[in-house]
C-alpha cells in the first residue's frame, strides 16, 4: 500500500477533516502522521484513522508536545544526540508518546531523526561548492576530506548519547510492537551517516530498530559529493523496513517522484512487497504535479513487486 505524509498539508488546510478527504481523494488510502501535526488537528483526524485511512507510519515527534508554537513541530525538535541528560530526556519521553500514539492506531513503525555531532554545520559550503561545479574536483575533494577528519574526532559522545536513547527506546518499541525507523539524514553533520547506521543495526541485532531510507536525502548527499543512494541500499536493504519517496534538483528535495535527479531504476530493486512506501513531497508541489508523481510511483511499485 502506498502512503502519503502530511507533510503536503501543511499551511495548505487547517483542519484534519480536510487532510482526511484530501488523501481519499488522491486516491490513496495509507498515511504516515508527522511532527507538523497539533494535538487540536490530530483530534479532528482521528475518528477518520483506521477506518478509512491505515496509519502505516508515524514521524517523531507526534502530535507537536503542548507548549511548542504550530509552526516548530520538527523531528530534531528535542535531540536524541544531546549530551545534556534533561534534553535526551525530553527527546526519550516525547518519543515513547509518539509510541503509544503508533500503537494506538496500529502503525508499522516510527520514524526517528536521530540528531546530528556536535560541529558547525557545512551545508553552505557544500552548496557553494556543488553549484560552482567544484565538489567532485581538487577543491571540494579535499572540503570533503577535511569535513570527514573534523565529524569523525567529533562524534563520539553524540554517538554515545545516540545508543543510550536507543536501548530506552527499543525497550519500549518491544513491549508495544512497534519497529523504530532510523532514517539517513539530510545534513553532513546529522546522525547516522553510512558506518553509523549498521554500528547501530549491530548493535540493536534481534531488536525493533531497523533501517529507514529517505530517497531524496540520499540523493542530495550524493550531489554534494558524500554517500552514494546506491550504498546506502546495498548495505542496508535486507533491514530496511520502509522508505520515503520524493525527488531532488541539486540540494532542493521532497519533490514529486519522477520530476528531479533520482534514478528510480536504482530504487525499484530494492523495494519488496512489505516495504512501506509513503510519499513525504512537501507543501510547495502543486497538486498536478503530486498527481503525476503518485501516477509515477504506482509504476515503480508494480514493477518491483512483479
Amino acid at each position: 500500500m502506498l502512503g502519503i505524509s502530511t507533510c503536503w498539508w501543511f499551511n495548505r488546510v487547517s483542519g484534519g477533516e480536510e487532510i482526511v478527504n484530501g488523501i481519499l481523494e488522491l486516491g490513496l488510502k495509507g498515511v504516515e502522521l508527522e511532527y507538523r501535526m497539533s494535538h487540536a488537528v490530530f483530534k479532528q483526524m482521528k475518528p477518520q484513522l483506521r477506518k478509512v485511512l491505515s496509519v502505516l507510519t508515524i514521524h517523531n515527534f507526534f502530535p507537536i508536545p503542548e507548549g511548542i508554537p504550530s509552526d516548530k513541530g520538527s523531528g530534531d525538535l528535542f535531540l536524541l544526540s544531546s549530551t545534556d541528560r534533561d534534553e535526551r530526556s525530553k527527546a526519550v519521553k516525547h518519543t515513547i508518546k509518539t509510541l503509544e500514539h503508533a500503537h494506538e492506531l496500529g502503525a508499522r513503525a516510527v520514524i526517528l531523526h536521530l540528531g546530528r555531532v556536535d560541529m558547525p554545520n557545512p551545508a553552505q559550503d557544500f552548496l557553494r561548492l556543488h553549484r560552482s561545479g567544484k565538489i567532485g574536483e581538487k577543491e571540494g575533494l579535499a572540503f570533503v576530506k577535511e569535513q570527514k577528519l573534523i565529524r569523525e574526532a567529533s562524534k563520539k559522545k553524540n554517538l554515545d548519547a545516540v545508543l543510550l536513547s536507543l536501548e530506552k527506546l527499543n525497550r519500549k518499541a518491544e513491549k508495544r510492537g512497534i519497529l523504530l525507523g532510523i532514517e539517513n539524514r539530510y545534513h553532513f553533520h546529522e546522525i547516522p551517516d553510512l558506518e553509523e547506521i549498521g554500528l547501530i543495526l549491530r548493535k540493536f541485532k534481534g531488536g525493533n530498530i531497523r533501517y529507514w531510507h529517505d530517497v531524496g536525502h540520499a540523493m542530495a548527499q550524493e550531489n554534494m559529493g558524500l554517500n552514494r543512494q546506491r550504498d546506502l541500499l546495498e548495505s542496508y536493504s535486507e533491514e530496511m523496513i520502509g522508505i520515503h519517496l520524493h525527488d531532488v534538483r541539486g540540494a532542493d528535495d521532497h519533490l514529486a517522484p519522477g520530476q528531479g535527479e533520482v534514478d528510480y531504476s536504482q530504487i525499484k530493486p530494492f523495494m519488496k512487497p512489505s516495504t512501506i512506501t509513503v510519499l513525504e513531497v512537501h507543501s510547495k508541489v502543486r497538486r498536478k504535479a503530486l498527481l503525476e508523481g503518485i501516477r509515477f510511483v504506482t509504476t515503480v511499485i508494480s514493477q518491483s513487486n512483479q
